[in-house]
């Protein structure tokens, strides 16, 4: 059974939609990325229930691979945000610890800014939150692993006119 086409014409502009929400959050300072946050805020929720984490942790959460971790983490340290430590029992194994900057960091634009946003929120519930964030999530999957089979070649545009490309 095919989804009607409207439906997915409904579902696509709901996500251009979320990407302009992600738009609407506070801006950033220079050397701090999104992709920084994830990584600083995974490293707070593994330290407050384990022990600090290692970068393969880090890259096991976020489904990244290590390489792209590796940088996110130079980045971090670079802003003094993050520090790495020797793990106790095994010398070989580094770990990943927030500094005072760090926490100041995650403190403003992860425990703040989300409990400023919970909020507002009153009239969503956490069941159809996490059904569209698993929504979003299958959408992402399928469109990452799957490429279209359209017929023919894309038009190509000169001008305000449409051309068949040949």
């Amino acid at each position: 059974m095919h989804l009607p086409i409207e439906a997915i014409k409904t579902l696509l502009t709901t996500c251009h939609e979320a990407k302009r929400i992600t738009e609407l959050q506070p801006p950033l300072p220079e050397g701090l990325t999104p992709g920084n946050l994830k990584v600083l805020d995974y490293i707070e929720q593994l330290e407050r229930t384990a022990q600090p984490p290692k970068v393969s942790d880090i890259a096991d959460l976020l489904q990244v691979t290590r390489p792209g971790i590796t940088r996110l983490v130079r980045e971090l340290e670079a802003i003094s945000a993050i520090e790495k430590i020797t793990d106790i029992q095994d010398k070989r194994i580094v770990r990943l610890r927030l500094t005072p900057s760090g926490r100041k960091l995650h403190a403003y634009y992860i425990a703040q800014y989300h409990g400023w946003l919970a909020e507002q929120i009153t009239d969503i519930s956490e069941h159809d939150i996490r059904t569209t964030a698993a929504t979003i999530a299958k959408l992402y999957a399928i469109m990452s692993e799957r490429k279209p089979k359209l017929e023919g070649t894309a038009p190509q545009t000169s001008g305000s006119e449409v051309q068949p490309h040949d």
